[in-house]
């Protein structure tokens, strides 16, 4: 099993350590509650205030959005498409919940391993 790292992780540490960690932390960002059986949107975003290097030698490869322990979508990033500045790399997924969802996300940086977000729980209503 690889390791995944978090902000949690680094947010002790100097400024360096935690704009490094920033760069690569995924965010979950949604609402706290959704009507069960209807279209649900999050987004993923990579980073929070510091943004992330995008070229051939150091990028994001792929965005995961998990429920517990099932993968719920997944978005493979070919760094090429959006240029090689650096930037917030973000992803929005739609998902229709039955019950109340346990989120988090899952990001793979080419260079610095697979990094986590926090976990978020969305109340399901009906």
């Amino acid at each position: 099993m690889p390791r995944i790292f978090s902000f949690k992780e680094f947010m002790h540490g100097s400024e360096e350590v935690r704009k490094y960690a920033d760069k690569h932390s995924p965010v979950i960002i949604c609402a706290s509650d959704a009507q069960r059986n209807e279209p649900f949107k999050v987004k993923v975003r990579i980073g929070t205030d510091v943004k992330h290097p995008n070229t051939p030698v150091h990028h994001f490869d792929y965005i995961q959005l998990w429920n517990l322990e099932t993968l719920v979508g997944e978005v493979k990033l070919n760094h090429s498409e959006f240029g090689t500045d650096p930037l917030f790399i973000e992803s929005e997924f739609t998902i229709i919940p039955k019950v109340s969802l346990r989120l988090t996300a899952l990001a793979y940086c080419n260079k610095h391993g697979l990094w986590g977000s926090e976990e978020i729980f969305v109340q399901v209503k009906d």
